[in-house]
């Protein structure tokens, strides 16, 4: 039997393009199925009056030590998470609470950088971590006894734990501390999958909710009510 040439078709398409079209296929599925969760940070805050009158100037914000050193976890955990270096973490962190302050407006004014601000707000990560993983029960080998505890029993596959745990701190330009303010939320469930609530969700549920309470304590703070602003 005569081997088809490069030029000979299928169903139209010429075979060697018909092998490629196949390769390339193959190689996304394998890319899909390896794919792995990372998480994001996602903060939502309400519009509050009134605001803050004075601009702040946000600077960095820092990974508590041990989430640099790796002795407790930093972002998302688990068979199926994808490792974000700490430090490019912190700096979502610090970019997404920038654009929720901005567009709750807190200050009057938030940004990177103001040649003359009335504030520097600056902070640490003392906790961010969400440990995802099925529950050690389903990996017994019983797929009867499994599908009992699921279907009937209602146990649930999977649990999930984790704590975003902030503090942010207000200095004058000089760089003189005004107030600290310290924002905390844990979650610990058990869960079956079912797409609707990803791996990482969980944890921007507690960390919106950390900033959200930051956010309470420093609009209820008499002396950010006499900063002087331009």
């Amino acid at each position: 039997m005569r081997r088809p040439s490069s030029g000979s078709s299928i169903n139209g398409m010429p075979w060697i393009d018909r092998m490629r079209h196949g390769l390339v296929c193959g190689i996304l599925l394998i890319a899909a199925g390896c794919a792995k969760a990372e998480f994001v940070p996602e903060i939502s805050l309400s519009e509050v009056r009134p605001i803050i009158d004075a601009i702040a100037e946000f600077h960095d914000i820092y990974p508590a030590p041990a989430l640099i050193s790796g002795k407790e976890s930093f972002g998302l955990t688990g068979p199926e998470a994808k490792s974000v270096p700490p430090q490019q973490l912190a700096l979502q962190v610090r970019n997404e609470l920038l654009e929720a302050f901005d567009h709750a407006g807190v200050f009057s004014k938030i940004t990177s950088f103001d040649r003359e601000p009335d504030l520097i707000l600056t902070g640490r990560i003392n906790a961010l971590y969400e440990h995802y993983r099925p529950r050690l029960w389903t990996r017994v080998p019983l797929p009867y006894a499994g599908k009992v505890a699921v279907d009937i029993l209602d146990w649930k596959t999977h649990a999930t734990n984790g704590t975003a745990d902030v503090t942010l701190f207000l200095l004058t330009r000089e760089g003189q501390l005004i107030g600290t303010y310290h924002g905390s939320s844990s979650f610990d469930e058990n869960f079956n999958p079912t797409g609707e609530v990803a791996p990482g969700a969980r944890l921007n549920r507690a960390l919106t909710d950390a900033v959200q309470q930051i956010q309470s304590k420093m609009l209820h703070d008499a002396r950010l009510r006499i900063v002087p602003s331009r």
